[in-house]
């Protein structure tokens, strides 16, 4: 999808710390206030986000602060979409283990994708090994 609206549009950019997730959330939660979404919608986005971002930057770019992770978001009245990218060397997203799965229930880790194809109404996730891993997400607003 060719997206040439730029007032539709935020990049954001941030080094591989867990700190920053902050930062993170607190432009998630303002672009989707500012959209005027309702709570539910708000929760699923920005939960979503912060799942993509953490595994950028913990599992993606191995908390090395040289490596960066960006989050773009595109806004219209119809969608969100959010790309999070790290510049990992990626992973194959059918080896991760389903955590409804009975021996799975009670780890506490390895949800994060699991919470966002829930959330979000479309999740792809594309590895590249020698560019890292994007996660897209789309929230369809209609």
């Amino acid at each position: 999808m060719e997206r040439t609206d730029s007032a539709g549009r935020v990049d954001l950019s941030v080094p591989s710390l867990m700190d920053y997730l902050s930062v993170i959330d607190a432009v998630s939660e303002g672009i989707t206030e500012r959209l005027g979404l309702d709570e539910e919608i708000r929760h699923a986005v920005n939960n979503s986000v912060i799942e993509a971002a953490t595994n950028a930057i913990e599992h993606g770019n191995r908390l090395d602060v040289r490596k960066r992770v960006r989050i773009r978001f595109f806004s219209s009245a119809e969608r969100i979409e959010i790309d999070v990218s790290d510049e990992g060397g990626g992973f194959d997203p059918d080896q991760i283990e389903s955590p409804v799965r009975e021996e799975n229930l009670m780890r506490v880790r390895g949800r994060g994708i699991f919470i966002m194809r829930s959330y979000m109404d479309d999740v792809d996730i594309r590895v590249e090994p020698t560019r890292g891993t994007t996660v897209h997400m789309t929230k369809n607003l209609k």
